[in-house]
Parts: C-alpha cells; sequence; structure tokens
C-alpha cells in the first residue's frame, strides 16, 4: 500500500510555510483508494491549514478522533460544516465529561461539541470499542489493554467521580491509535498515546501477527511522563525493530530532544508541514 501522511495540526511549525501551529494534533492519511482524517486539532488551523498546503477538504472521505479532548476534536464541527456529511469513527466513551486539573485551577478539556450538535453538522459516528480493520489495511485499535504497569498515566487529567462528589484519574478507555499496513511495515499513528506508547504498540502487534514497525508517529504523551516510565519507554523502542519515530504534540520539547539524541537516526519531529511517504 503507498501511503502519505501529512501533519496539518501540532503545536509547531516547522518551516516558513503560510501555516500556523496550535495546540492540537491531525494527520491526513492518504492512500491509493482513500483519504482520511485522524484527529482534528483544536479547531483554530485545521481548514486554513489544508488550504495551504492545497490539499482539498472535500476529498477527505471519513475522519478518526483518537479520543475525546478538545485539542483532537474541536476541527470536527468546522470541517463538517465546510464539506457536509462524513463517517466518524471514535471509541463510545469519546463524549465523556473530562477536565485538566492543576493546584490552582481545574479547566473543562473534553469534546467541544455536544454529539447532537456534531450529528446535525453531518457526523455518522461509527463507535468502535474492539480492534476493526476500517478498511484493507487500516486498523482501528478500540480499547488498548494495560498491561504495562509502568504506563500509568498523567495524574493532571481528570473526570468527575460516579457521585459526582468528587474526582478520579481518567483512564481514557476511549484513547485509540490507527495502524497501517504497508510494504516496509507497520506505520502506527498516535493521537496522545494515553493508554502509552508500549501498550498500544504491543497491541496492534498481538492483533496483527507481530509484524514489523516502520514508524511510530504523532502524540506520545511522554512530556508529562515519569522518568522512570521513560527510560522504560526509552529501552523499549531500543529492543524494538523500527525505523522511524515522528515525535508530536505532547512529546514535549524536552522528551522529543532526548528521544532525538537516543536515536538520532530515526527520531524526526513531525509539526505542521511534514509529510511521510512509504512506497
Amino acid at each position: 500500500m503507498t501511503l502519505q501522511l501529512a501533519i496539518i495540526c501540532e503545536n509547531t511549525v516547522g518551516r516558513p510555510i503560510s501555516a500556523r501551529g496550535e495546540h492540537g494534533f491531525a494527520c491526513l492519511v492518504q492512500t491509493v483508494d482513500a483519504t482520511w482524517l485522524f484527529d482534528t486539532g483544536t479547531g483554530g488551523t485545521l481548514l486554513s491549514n489544508l488550504a495551504a498546503f492545497e490539499y482539498d477538504a472535500h476529498q477527505i472521505e471519513g475522519v478518526i478522533l483518537s479520543h475525546g479532548h478538545y485539542d483532537h476534536s474541536g476541527g470536527l464541527l468546522p470541517l463538517l460544516k465546510a464539506v457536509g456529511s462524513r463517517p466518524v469513527y471514535a471509541h463510545p466513551q469519546i463524549f465523556i465529561e473530562r477536565f485538566w486539573q492543576g493546584q490552582h485551577e481545574r479547566r473543562n478539556i473534553s469534546l467541544p461539541d455536544t454529539r447532537s450538535d456534531l450529528e446535525s453538522a453531518g457526523a455518522d459516528f461509527n463507535l468502535l470499542d474492539s480492534f476493526q480493520e476500517l478498511t484493507p489495511g487500516i486498523y482501528f485499535s478500540g480499547t488498548i489493554p494495560r498491561n504495562f504497569p509502568l504506563e500509568v498515566g498523567d495524574p493532571h487529567l481528570v473526570q468527575p467521580s460516579v457521585d459526582g462528589k468528587g474526582w478520579v484519574a481518567d483512564e481514557f478507555q476511549d484513547d485509540a491509535a490507527l495502524a497501517i499496513e504497508t510494504s516496509k511495515g507497520l506505520v502506527i499513528l498516535l493521537g496522545c498515546a494515553h493508554a502509552g506508547m508500549i501498550n498500544t504498540i504491543e497491541h496492534f502487534r498481538s492483533k496483527l501477527n507481530n509484524p514489523r514497525i516502520h514508524a511510530i508517529i504523532g502524540g506520545t504523551h511522554l512530556g508529562p511522563a515519569s522518568e522512570e516510565q521513560f527510560v522504560a519507554t526509552l529501552d523499549y523502542l531500543a529492543h524494538l525493530d523500527f525505523d522511524r519515530l515522528g515525535v508530536s504534540h505532547c512529546t514535549g520539547q524536552l522528551r522529543s530532544a532526548q528521544l532525538h539524541a537516543r536515536f538520532p537516526n530515526k527520531v524526526f519531529f513531525a509539526n505542521v508541514g511534514t509529510t511521510v511517504t512509504v512506497e
């Protein structure tokens, strides 16, 4: 399968182009047979960046959401208003209310639009909680098992408790990723990897009979990870047969630099305007 990936939304712009960065992530996925959008950014740059790169938004046949945070789903409503009805693939729990909690503040970071508003604009939701092939060679992870205990998640991310009287850690059962088969091996797209990079990669390997990994691209959520988790991830990657790691978004600048220092011939910065082609 010939594959082209283009980073449309991300925190930074890596070269002098007429596009803008924003806190968020979106990646255009193009094969010979289809064009998909994996995540939609916050919504402030999606359409203008697509235009800047001369991508026709109307060619996007479907949208895949990695999870229900505003910085990955905020561009969905503007996209639907621009192009009309589209299938949207995501986990059933993307609509759960969730927050970022710091020492002095708590902010709502949920999907910014209601399901009814999105459906009125043309979202045809396909809610999947299990591994599934969306189209030949493209796989949606569904719920990712948590088998590596060091990947504990970000303690700042919370949701209301069941009784509504307090706050509990957000377990991110909706965190999902995408895997694409290519002639060079599997390409894995991460939104934020709240389930953990190791958990995500191993989930796809177990489902697809342990394929070789060609590339891992997207947000790794290693920015807020503990030193213990980060070192364990470095050790895991050192023993993984992979070619490329494109770091974005929630990887953070420090962790991105550390990853590049450890794997200088494999790591690159997947910011706005970055394209990856696999023949």
